[in-house]
C-alpha cells in the first residue's frame, strides 16, 4: 500500500474491466489548482466507475497496471510544478486501485473526503 496525502493506492490481483484513459490526473486536491499524477513509460489507467468505493468507504477513481515502475507525483494543476507538499513515490510494477480516502465525522454524522 502506498499513500500520498488523501490518496491510497492499494496493490491488487486483478483490474475489472473499465474503460482506458490518458488522463494521468488521478485525484484533484481540494483546492482544484494541485492533485496527484502519474506517469510512467510502460503504464495503463483505466477509470474507477461513477460513485464506486471501497468495502471501508473509499472512493475508486481509478485503477493502474503499472509495468515499469511508475511515479506519483503531488503537482500543480496548471504548471505541473511540484507543489512541495508530498515526496514522489516511485511505484513498483504491479495492478493496483487508487483510492480517494474519505472519513467519518461522529459529531455531525457525516462522511466527507479527507482534506489533502
Amino acid at each position: 500500500m502506498y499513500r500520498q496525502g488523501d490518496v491510497l493506492l492499494e496493490k491488487i490481483d486483478e483490474i475489472p474491466k473499465r474503460k482506458t484513459t490518458k488522463e494521468t490526473l488521478l485525484v484533484r486536491g481540494e483546492g482544484r489548482n494541485h492533485g496527484h499524477f502519474i506517469s510512467g513509460d510502460e503504464l495503463d489507467i483505466f477509470e474507477g466507475e461513477m460513485e464506486e468505493t471501497t468495502s471501508s468507504g473509499g472512493l475508486v477513481t481509478h485503477y493502474l497496471n503499472v509495468q515499469a515502475e511508475a511515479v506519483l507525483e503531488h503537482k500543480l494543476i496548471a504548471s505541473h510544478a511540484w507543489t512541495g507538499e508530498h515526496a514522489p513515490i516511485l511505484l513498483p510494477p504491479g495492478r493496483y486501485r487508487v483510492i480517494k480516502q474519505r472519513e467519518y465525522n461522529p459529531f455531525s454524522r457525516a462522511i466527507r473526503a479527507v482534506k489533502d
